[in-house]
C-alpha cells in the first residue's frame, strides 16, 4: 500500500459498511487493525481547509467521509482511491484513482 493513510473518519465508514454487510464487529476490528495503513485524525485545520467542499453534500450527495478523503488528497498532494466513478466528475483540484470499476456504493 506504500504511502498510503486513511482519516478516522473513513476509517469508521469502512466499519459501518463492513458490519452493515453481515461482519461480526470482532472480525472487522482485527482484519481493519490488521491493514498496514497509518490512521489520521481530522482536526480543526482541515475542517476549515475542507469548507470549500461542502456544496458538494448538497449538489452531488458527496458524504462527509468521502469530502474528508478528498480534503486530504488535496492536503497531502497525493490522490484520493475511490470506487465511485463519479468523482472523477466533481470538478475539485483532486487526483481521483478508481480503484475498481464499479457501482457507486
Amino acid at each position: 500500500m506504500g504511502e498510503s493513510a486513511v482519516r478516522a473518519i473513513n476509517l469508521n465508514e469502512t466499519i459501518t459498511k463492513l458490519m452493515r454487510k453481515g461482519g461480526e464487529p470482532r472480525l472487522v476490528e482485527r482484519y481493519l487493525r490488521g491493514l498496514p495503513l497509518p490512521i489520521l485524525p481530522w482536526d480543526e485545520e482541515l475542517a476549515w481547509e475542507s469548507r470549500d467542499l461542502a456544496t458538494l453534500a448538497w449538489t452531488c450527495g458527496i458524504s462527509w467521509a468521502d469530502r474528508a478523503c478528498l480534503a486530504t488528497a488535496r492536503h497531502v498532494g497525493g490522490a484520493a482511491m475511490t470506487s465511485d466513478t463519479e468523482w472523477a466528475k466533481l470538478g475539485v483540484s483532486v487526483r481521483v484513482v478508481l480503484f475498481r470499476q464499479g457501482a457507486r456504493s
